[in-house]
C-alpha cells in the first residue's frame, strides 16, 4: 500500500467586487478508480462573503463534482484542498463505457491528416493493443512541448497543424486516433508527484483492460499518478469553471504539491 497527499489551490483574484459567482468544481478524485482509494479529504472555500453554499454530487463519468454559489466576492475567491489516497489497493470495476469513449467531441474530432494516420496505422497492424502502442508513439512524436502555444479550447486538429502544444493536446491527439482505430479511450486528468500544474493523460480500454498512456512523456503512466477524474476530453473534467456578475477582470493562479507519505510502522499497524 502506498500513500499519496495532495495540497492544491486555485485563486481568483479580481478587479473589484463581484456577485451571483457559479463555480464547478472537479479537484477531489472519486472514492475509487480502478487500484486507487480516496483516503480523506478537506475542502476549504476563503474569500467568499457569508452566504455562500458547496454541494458534492457525481457525474456521468464517475466525478466527484463541487457546485458553488457564493453572493459575493470583495476582492480573492481562493479554492483549497488537501487530499490523501492509496495506491494499490483491490482493483475495483473499470467503469469504463466502451460506446461512451468511441464517439469525437469538439476537440478530439479528426481532420483528414489524423483520419490518415488512423488508417495507416489500422492497415499496419492486426491487434488493438498493436495499434494502440503505434497509435501513442505517433502521439508522442506528433507535436512539440511550448507552454503557451495552445489553450484548453484548442482542438487536437489545431494543435497538430501548429505542431505544438502542452499535455492536454498530447492526450487529445492520442484519444482522436485511438477512437478511429476503435478503441476507446477517455480522458485523464491528475496529479503527479512534485510541484506544478495538473497533468492529463489518456486511458484505452484494450480486451477488457484499462490501458493508461501519457503522450507527453512517451511513456505508459507509473505507479506514482494521481486519477482525479475521467472525461471525453478537456471540458468533462475542467478542474475550475464558472461565470460571475460585474465588470471587474478576473485573474486564476494555481499553486500544486503532489508527494508519497512515508508510513511508520505504527501507522501500518
Amino acid at each position: 500500500m502506498t500513500l499519496f497527499q495532495v495540497d492544491q489551490r486555485y485563486r481568483y483574484t479580481y478587479s473589484g467586487p463581484v456577485s451571483d459567482v457559479r463555480q464547478r468544481l472537479i479537484m477531489v478524485p472519486p472514492d475509487r478508480h480502478l487500484d486507487q482509494r480516496l483516503i480523506s479529504f478537506d475542502f476549504e472555500v476563503r474569500g467568499a462573503e457569508p452566504g455562500w453554499k458547496l454541494a458534492w454530487s457525481q457525474d456521468d463519468f464517475g466525478n466527484r463534482v463541487g457546485r458553488a454559489a457564493i453572493p459575493r466576492v470583495g476582492h480573492t475567491l481562493e479554492f483549497q484542498l488537501r487530499f490523501v489516497v492509496e495506491r494499490g489497493a483491490e482493483v475495483g470495476p473499470a467503469r469504463f463505457e466502451r460506446d461512451l469513449f468511441l464517439h469525437p467531441t469538439a476537440l478530439t474530432a479528426p481532420d483528414e491528416r489524423l483520419t490518415l494516420v488512423a488508417r495507416g496505422l489500422q492497415s499496419a497492424y492486426t491487434s488493438a493493443i498493436q495499434r494502440a502502442e503505434r497509435a501513442h508513439e505517433w502521439a508522442a512524436s506528433a507535436i512539440a512541448y511550448r507552454v503557451g502555444a495552445t489553450g484548453v479550447r484548442t482542438p487536437a486538429a489545431m494543435a497538430l497543424q501548429m505542431g505544438e502544444g502542452v499535455c492536454q493536446d498530447y492526450a487529445h491527439l492520442l484519444i482522436c486516433v485511438l477512437r478511429l482505430l476503435d478503441v476507446p479511450a477517455r480522458y485523464v486528468s491528475g496529479q503527479l508527484l512534485g510541484e506544478g500544474v495538473p497533468h492529463a493523460w489518456v486511458e484505452a480500454l484494450i480486451d477488457d483492460e484499462v490501458v493508461a498512456y501519457d503522450p507527453t512523456h512517451s511513456r505508459r503512466m507509473p505507479a506514482d499518478c494521481i486519477t482525479v477524474a475521467t472525461g471525453r476530453d478537456y471540458a468533462d473534467v475542467a478542474p475550475t469553471s464558472g461565470t460571475f456578475t460585474g465588470a471587474a477582470t478576473g485573474l486564476l493562479t494555481a499553486y500544486k504539491r503532489a508527494c508519497r507519505i512515508d508510513l511508520t510502522d505504527e501507522d501500518a499497524a
